[in-house]
């Protein structure tokens, strides 16, 4: 029974953060601390020892992240932002993306700026 309220929990914990970038509201966090306690106490062991219970089991199991459309997608938009800020990538004053290296790798767009307020046009960039 434990294990499938850590898999519950561990699921609701990654859908309200978005895989650890958000803060969850308190009475979520008190609902899951709850939940683990519980599950301590169904082990006949201390209520204190719930959370230790589920992060070996999370150690152990090491389950997936949410797998909801939207989870995903910030997932993805996380990945992107930080590939191309470790390309040397920035956001411009205007909020666009300033990629003065060029385009991180698997990245295609009719046009970027290379500098602030500076934009190229990947057909007249050289060697596309």
């Amino acid at each position: 029974m434990s294990s499938r309220v850590f898999r519950h929990v561990h699921q609701e914990r990654s859908h309200r953060t978005l895989g650890g970038t958000v803060e969850p509201p308190a009475a979520e966090v008190a609902r899951w601390e709850a939940m683990l306690e519980a599950a301590a106490i169904s082990r006949g062991l201390a209520a204190a020892s719930g959370r230790g219970l589920y992060e070996a089991w999370v150690a152990a199991e090491q389950p997936p992240e949410c797998p909801c459309k939207l989870c995903g997608a910030f997932r993805h938009a996380l990945e992107t932002e930080q590939a191309r800020e470790a390309a040397g990538a920035y956001r411009g004053e205007n909020g666009f993306w300033v990629f003065p290296n060029g385009l991180p790798e698997g990245e295609r767009y009719p046009s970027y700026q290379v500098a602030e307020g500076v934009w190229v046009h990947t057909d007249e960039a050289p060697g596309c």
